[in-house]
This record gives C-alpha cells, sequence and structure tokens, in this order.
C-alpha cells in the first residue's frame, strides 16, 4: 500500500524542530528529506558471512576506500564534479551529486578480517566478510539415549 508523505522544507512546530535539528546533525541524511547523503546500501546476514552491498554507480572502483576497525565497515568514495557548461552549454537542471560520500555501519558478531573481500560489478559493490569460526552457527546433533533393559528375573 502506497502512502503519501508530506515534505516539509522548514520546522513549523517545536516537535519538527526536533527532528530538523537531528536531520541536521545526521552526516547520512540530507537536511530537507530523507535521503541519504551517501549511497544506499543492504547488510545480509548468511551462516558463515556477511554480506554488504551498495548502490556506486558513477565511482570508479579505483577511487572507492573500504575499511574495517572495531566492528565498523567504513566505504569512502568520490565523484569528481564534471565542468560540462563550458563544453555543451548552460545547466538548467543540475541534480547528479558530486563529491566525497561516506558511509559506515556496525556488524554485530566477529568477523575474519584476513577473508575480507570486495568485488563490484554493474554499479553494485558487494562486500565479503567471513564470521570468525567460534560465531558460526553450529548444528548440535541429538542422539538417542540407550535404553538399558532391567533383568527381572533375578
Amino acid at each position: 500500500m502506497a502512502s503519501i508523505v508530506k515534505r516539509r522544507f522548514y520546522p513549523r512546530d517545536m516537535y519538527n524542530l526536533d527532528q530538523f535539528i537531528e536531520r541536521f546533525f545526521d552526516m547520512n541524511t540530507d537536511v530537507w528529506g530523507s535521503q541519504p547523503l551517501g549511497f544506499p546500501l543492504d547488510v545480509i546476514e548468511k551462516d558463515n558471512e556477511f554480506l554488504v552491498r551498495a548502490d556506486t554507480a558513477g565511482f570508479d572502483p579505483e577511487r572507492l576506500e573500504i575499511t574495517y576497525d572495531n566492528s565498523t565497515l567504513s566505504i569512502k568514495g568520490e565523484i569528481k564534479e564534471e565542468n560540462v557548461e563550458e563544453k555543451e552549454g548552460k545547466y538548467h537542471i543540475q541534480e547528479r551529486r558530486t563529491g566525497t560520500f561516506f558511509r559506515s555501519v556496525s556488524l554485530p558478531g566477529q568477523i575474519e578480517q584476513s577473508g575480507i573481500s570486495a568485488e563490484t560489478e554493474n554499479g553494485i559493490l558487494t562486500v565479503h566478510l567471513p564470521k570468525k569460526p567460534e560465531a558460526q552457527p553450529k548444528r548440535i546433533e541429538i542422539k538417542p539415549k540407550s535404553v538399558q533393559v532391567v533383568d527381572q528375573a533375578k
């Protein structure tokens, strides 16, 4: 079911002022709306690893920086501003963002740092973060209890 959300471009009451101030100081959120300033990402947990998939269309993979420290994965990228106005003409609309973008996400569990790998395909960055063996779920086998036969002939 679709819902309509009314966007307010300035705070109209005290409750909304609190939300406005929170968004203003949140580095990953646009002040006037709720769009992430970085890039959208998904975090998926599997039995043996975490997968982080991020939309990085427009980013040069060579200019992406991925770090993992203290259970936090950080992805930083930069999109250079094109100066096409001199070549192609005057802008009427310019909505594509440029500059440095940053996202970080805290991950639960223990990660095997030596096994972290990343790949990019069709503008989607996928980071594989394998879990340490002790953090992976372990299936416990249930053994039937042996039944002792009591000799009642005594």
